[in-house]
């Protein structure tokens, strides 16, 4: 969807329009706070649909692009830049309902992105090293995490570091993504493995 002034989601268009105007209103104010609050560290497009279920943090940086809405019904939308270097990206027309994403290199979320109570993260946030509970220094894996264009992840599914998931696949409830996923495929179970293409 191009985002032109007076446009909104297809989950709006469809409200009534009292209602969406409320839905309008209250997602204005949280964009306002979330640029108040962070500064520079957040920076929302045109067209953004939010409510207070959104939670931003960490000392990183989250960019919504135009069109996105992050309107979480059930859980809350959670996005966690845990460095300075750290960045969160959603793509155009992303629909995020009640994920969680850590980030401490890149997470970034194509356009036309679906995502429901995911739980992404670029850090295995522990070492899994043998001496971890006696070497502070232990190393930690981290690598960025790449959703192309019109992924959807479903709930409870986990996609972990490293992950690179192609364009137009779907990630199926409570799977655990460990290795990168082809383009036009579905994947589900724990680790994730294809079982069907999409036509």
């Amino acid at each position: 969807m191009v985002v032109t002034r007076g446009e909104v989601p297809v989950e709006l268009a469809q409200l009534d329009p009292l209602r969406r105007s409320a839905l309008l209103a209250l997602s204005r104010i949280v964009v306002r706070l979330y640029r108040l609050r962070r500064g520079r560290r957040v920076r929302f497009g045109r067209g953004v649909v939010a409510n207070h279920r959104l939670r931003i943090s960490g000392p990183g940086t989250v960019v919504v692009e135009d069109g996105a809405n992050l309107f979480a019904f059930g859980g809350r939308t959670r996005l966690v830049a845990r460095t300075p270097q750290a960045r969160i990206v959603i793509g155009r027309n992303a629909r995020l309902n009640g994920p969680l994403l850590q980030a401490d290199t890149l997470i970034e979320v194509g356009p036309d992105c679906i995502l429901g109570e995911a739980h992404i993260l670029d850090t295995d946030m522990h070492s899994i090293a043998l001496d971890r509970r006696s070497n502070p220094g232990a190393p930690v894996r981290s690598a960025p995490v790449i959703l192309e264009r019109n992924v959807w992840v479903a709930r409870g599914a986990a996609v972990l570091p490293g992950v690179k998931i192609g364009a137009g696949s779907v990630v199926g409830y409570g799977a655990v993504v460990t290795t990168d996923v082809p383009p036009g495929v579905v994947v589900a179970g724990n680790p994730a493995r294809v079982v069907r293409s999409i036509d």
